[in-house]
């Protein structure tokens, strides 16, 4: 489903550059679950950057679903991550002015879809994640743990084959957090969703059936096994 093929990504940091991956090949299975670990700086984020086109590599192919997307203009690109990628940040990134309805809604807003449609969608999909009574609040009344719900409703509202999951409960206490990152594991048995978890967590990282540690901007390890 996924390949990458010797990518690299560099950065101008005044005259020095900076080389945040290196020629990393990565082949990923349709359905698979797996974590990207390391310290900061390994280049953990910058590579889910690149899987989700957030970002272009500096070299190097990327291939989703046997289409070669690496040089795909920015509209091209932003259409293969409406269509095929969802997404949950740390931070939520919620609109702060949107209630939790609209903000999941925005997806189907952007795609075009018929308003009736969107609402029955944003509707099925909050209940799903138990904030039917909170689709009118704005992020600034929800609590952390209901805001990630909301970025996962809005992650999840056009039926993405893959889910990109940057530090996922990085900002929730520990209650929160185990909320949360069951009702992604949920996701992705009950979705067949490749699901993607970048996570300096051991704990978390080893949840996953796949593990791939990253140094120095390189895969150092490419771990298999149960998930726990």
């Amino acid at each position: 489903m996924i390949k990458l093929r010797e990518i690299e990504r560099d950065f101008a940091v005044g005259d020095q550059v900076v080389h945040a991956l290196r020629k990393v090949d990565l082949d990923i299975q349709e359905g698979e679950y797996l974590s990207l670990m390391g310290p900061s700086g390994s280049g953990k984020s910058t590579l889910m950057h690149i899987l989700g086109l957030l970002d272009h590599p500096t070299a190097g192919a990327y291939e989703l679903d046997g289409r070669n997307v690496t040089g795909l203009d920015d509209a091209a690109q932003a259409a293969v991550r409406r269509n095929k990628i969802g997404f949950v940040f740390q931070f939520f990134h919620l609109v702060p002015y949107l209630t939790a309805a609209e903000n999941a809604e925005l997806p189907l807003v952007l795609s075009g879809i018929d308003p009736a449609e969107r609402r029955d969608r944003v509707a099925a999909s909050l209940a799903s994640l138990g904030l039917s009574d909170r689709s009118g609040h704005r992020p600034d009344q929800l609590s952390g743990g209901q805001r990630q719900r909301v970025a996962i409703a809005r992650a999840m509202i056009s039926k993405p084959s893959v889910l990109l999951a940057d530090e996922p409960t990085g900002n929730l206490d520990r209650s929160s957090g185990n909320e949360v990152i069951h009702l992604i594991e949920d996701l992705h048995t009950s979705h067949g969703l490749t699901l993607v978890v970048v996570t300096h967590d051991p704990e978390m990282g080893e949840r996953a059936q796949r593990r791939i540690h990253m140094i120095d901007g390189q895969i150092r390890e490419d771990n298999r096994g149960s998930a726990a």
